[in-house]
């Protein structure tokens, strides 16, 4: 069983309207795992939904690497239900605290491991694959406008928002029931891949083909996250924008 170490770049900025920033990341280069969540709830409540899914989530990915015997199915179902037990983690220290009570946060999670990423997510966080020069989003937003969109009820997210649908309507996320169901996918990895996992504060201000543009730029990890940052902050800087750029070494 093979362990993809990872070259990275992070970023997380709270924006230029919000006060405090509810999203968290971690990524474990030597590991192979990475996560991102977008927290939602009054005062710090979104703050701790997000911090404490990704904590969960990184760990049982972190454990999963150390299991040489698990094989890609099993990859799978583990990495989903790393999800599901996050999911019951933040329900339960909801309903420990009353002042948490309403707490949820969308997360996208990966896990890099025999030439594959097994992946899976909940929310609007998204995760994008650049290769050959190609930006491809790996991911499904579970909101709202997303699904008028595949209904075929509107042609385009601008002629959904003309018709007063928001982006940020979630159909589904981790801490709001008992239950959650979790998206879940696998790809095979090739050299020079690169990863971009992030908040919809990046990727719901900033179009797809200017992500894709911005990481086709020459520059390393460091600079080319730097770019993506601020074209959030440049496209309003009206959430907090995170996001994790990750090169797995294959």
């Amino acid at each position: 069983m093979t362990v993809h170490a990872l070259d990275l770049a992070a970023r997380s900025h709270v924006g230029r309207v919000r006060t405090h920033n509810e999203d968290a990341w971690v990524a474990l280069a030597r590991q192979g795992v990475v996560v991102v969540a977008d927290g939602m709830g009054g005062h710090s409540a979104g703050e701790v939904a997000s911090r404490l899914a990704v904590d969960r989530i990184a760990a049982a990915l972190a454990d999963l690497q150390e299991r040489d015997f698990a094989d890609e199915i099993d990859s799978l179902m583990q990495v989903g239900q790393a999800l599901e037990q996050a999911n019951r983690a933040v329900v339960e220290s909801a309903h420990s605290d009353p002042r948490l009570a309403g707490m949820g946060t969308t997360v996208v999670a990966a896990l890099f491991r025999n030439e594959r990423i097994f992946f899976a997510h909940v929310g609007d966080s998204r995760l994008y694959r650049l290769r050959g020069g190609r930006l491809r989003r790996l991911t499904r937003d579970h909101s709202l406008v997303q699904q008028l969109l595949d209904q075929g009820l509107f042609r385009n997210r601008a002629e959904a928002r003309m018709a007063g649908v928001g982006d940020n309507v979630l159909i589904r996320s981790i801490g709001v029931d008992g239950q959650v169901e979790v998206d879940v996918g696998d790809a095979p990895l090739h050299p020079g891949d690169l990863f971009l996992l992030c908040t919809d504060g990046l990727c719901g201000k900033v179009p797809d083909k200017v992500l894709g543009e911005l990481l086709r730029q020459p520059g390393d990890l460091e600079q080319l996250a730097e770019r993506l940052q601020q074209a959030g902050l440049d496209a309003g800087g009206t959430d907090n924008i995170t996001l994790v750029l990750v090169r797995p070494r294959v």
